[in-house]
């Protein structure tokens, strides 16, 4: 008797959890999934340096369905600011250059798209 009473009650628990995990999958407003793109539109990151500054806007790349997890914790740390990155290691693969590579978007290397990511 009570393994039947068991069964019914984990299985009543279960049921409970699917029918909360699917409502809060399907009423969970829109506004709330922006921040799981790359830095939400309207949100922009800048950075000085040698070649002017660079300016990153979450509108470019979350418009175009880029989210976090793509660059995030392999490519880049989360925190703005703690990783250093040069051209050089652009140029090579790293950083920016993961898809700046000239075959998933425009290279790094390419002296004409510098105004795309730099501004004087």
């Amino acid at each position: 008797m009570c393994e039947k009473v068991r069964d019914v009650i984990a299985g009543s628990v279960l049921r409970v959890f699917i029918i909360l995990f699917v409502s809060a999958a399907v009423f969970v407003p829109a506004t709330v999934f922006e921040s799981a793109y790359a830095v939400p539109p309207g949100k922009i990151l800048e950075w000085e340096c040698e070649e002017g500054k660079v300016v990153f806007e979450g509108t470019k790349h979350a418009g175009k369905g880029i989210k976090c997890t793509q660059c995030h914790l392999e490519v880049f740390r989360m925190r703005h600011g703690v990783t250093k990155m040069t051209m050089k290691e652009m140029d090579d693969g790293a950083f920016c250059g993961a898809c700046h590579n000239g075959k998933t978007s425009f290279s790094t290397s390419s002296q004409g798209h510098c105004a795309k990511c730099h501004v004087k």
